[in-house]
């Protein structure tokens, strides 16, 4: 089966895959990391080769030098702050709730969106929003198996529905650039930026790690993030986008929570209580009235080309 225009639809199915398995093989990273540090090595790994695969695929790099503070600007954002939140969701809280957390970025991208003045909010977008936010509550009330609301229940998943929250400002913050370049020369040069960044807060961590006891499990992730994760998601995604459009591709972000859950059951025996499940269902119950709503859809396809 291929998608239109002959894209080949199980390249995208292992692109989902990859990022679905992320959440757990992330976890193994953090056995031999801090979130900053892995992040600092992972875009000090990734932004090299991204450059190398722009050229290829583009053979252009030339950005305008007025656009390099709005593209350091959106690398401080999407790179520096929502990385590394990411991974300290991935540390602290289950893979199944922080897939799920991650999954609200649509909703938080309709609603900076609106706040902005880039899109209007119709009246479906705000029931899917306040659906998908009261998703999220049964997710954080039962995101344990059972109802408890203290620091070190609550720690990774409020971190993960701030990195959500980040992720969703980022293509508000991002819009211009993306009708000026390609999705994947911003998402480089944000790279770059936000690297420099990275390097400018954590590079005394990556001098104080003691190289010798990172275990080969940690050393695994990191590989795992660097090529598959960014050189190879990311690179698919755009080609894909370019080839079939940004709508129809987003259909496959959904699946991603659902490989987190299915991953981290088999390798981390994690159980998802019922109520947790229904938490996740009024998500994604929300996320597709979002969808439905004419006033945002502009807003949803920026958030598409950008995805992670």
């Amino acid at each position: 089966m291929t998608t239109e225009r002959d894209f080949p639809e199980w390249v995208l199915w292992c692109v989902v895959l990859v990022w679905g398995a992320n959440y757990v093989v992330g976890k193994w990273g953090m056995a031999g990391f801090d979130p900053l540090t892995f992040t600092v090595i992972r875009f000090v790994g990734a932004t090299p080769i991204l450059f190398l695969l722009l050229y290829a695929l583009e053979k252009n790099l030339r950005i305008q030098l007025k656009d390099c503070y709005e593209l350091a600007l959106i690398g401080l954002v999407g790179v520096t702050i929502y990385q590394t939140l990411f991974m300290a969701a991935v540390k602290y809280a289950t893979a199944t709730n922080a897939s799920l957390m991650l999954a609200v970025s649509p909703v938080f991208a309709a609603i900076f969106a609106w706040i902005a003045g880039q899109e209007r909010l119709g009246s479906r977008g705000r029931r899917g929003s306040a659906l998908s936010l009261l998703g999220v509550i049964f997710v954080l009330l039962f995101g344990t198996n059972k109802l408890a609301v203290g620091w070190d229940v609550l720690r990774g998943d409020l971190i993960g529905l701030l990195a959500s929250s980040v992720w969703g400002f980022y293509p508000v913050l991002a819009k211009r650039m993306l009708r000026k370049y390609s999705a994947l020369k911003t998402i480089t040069y944000s790279s770059l930026f936000g690297t420099i960044f990275l390097l400018m807060v954590g590079f005394r961590g990556v001098q104080t790690l003691s190289w010798s006891n990172i275990p080969l499990s940690a050393w695994g992730s990191m590989g795992f993030s660097i090529v598959l994760v960014t050189a190879f998601g990311l690179v698919v995604w755009y080609h894909a986008i370019s080839r079939v459009g940004a709508n129809r591709i987003m259909a496959y972000m959904y699946a991603v929570p659902a490989v987190a859950v299915i991953t981290a059951a088999i390798i981390l025996r994690e159980q998802v209580h019922v109520m947790q499940g229904v938490g996740a269902v009024v998500i994604f119950w929300g996320i597709s009235l979002i969808r439905k709503d004419k006033n945002l859809i502009s807003a949803n396809q920026d958030f598409a080309e950008i995805a992670k």
